[in-house]
Parts: C-alpha cells; structure tokens; sequence
C-alpha cells in the first residue's frame, strides 16, 4: 500500500533494475488496443503494454515510447516490467 498521497511507482527493467517514484499524479498507457489513465485510487488492473507509458507529477515526467511490458495496478502501487524497449 501507499501513503495515500499519489501513486507509488516501481519500475523494472534488466538494464537499470528497479527504480521506484513515489507521489505520482498521473500514468497514461498507449498501447495498440487501448489507452488508459490511472490516477490515485483507479481499480486494481493487470496487463500488457505494446506502445507507450508516461507517468508524471510535479517533479517527475518518465517518457517510455516503443516498448513491451507488462504491469499492475492495485492499492495506489503502479508496477511496471519492461520486457523490450529503452
């Protein structure tokens, strides 16, 4: 769970490893079949992305463009597994 104060992200990938945010206002998913907005207190959710991730608030703004991953939402803790991309 999180404070209750945005969403906590953790993000993994084989180059960086795991890089976690915390606070995040907005996750904006644009994959081949669909687009999707998380925010603070979205439904728990499981999928896979093939297109783009960006996940922003007040200091943080991550760009993801061409990538495959997989990710879960759930409790305001947005994961994210890169499998293929930057």
């Amino acid at each position: 769970m999180n404070d209750g104060n945005g969403i906590k992200v953790r993000i993994f990938d084989l180059s960086k490893g795991l890089i976690e945010y915390e606070h995040i206002k907005v996750i904006r998913i644009i994959s081949k079949d669909y687009n999707l907005l998380i925010m603070q207190d979205y439904l728990p959710i499981i999928g896979e992305i093939d297109g783009s991730v960006d996940i922003k608030n007040e200091e943080v703004e991550l760009n993801y463009k061409n990538i495959k991953a997989f990710y879960m939402n759930s409790g305001n803790v947005f994961n994210l597994m890169i499998k293929e991309g930057n």
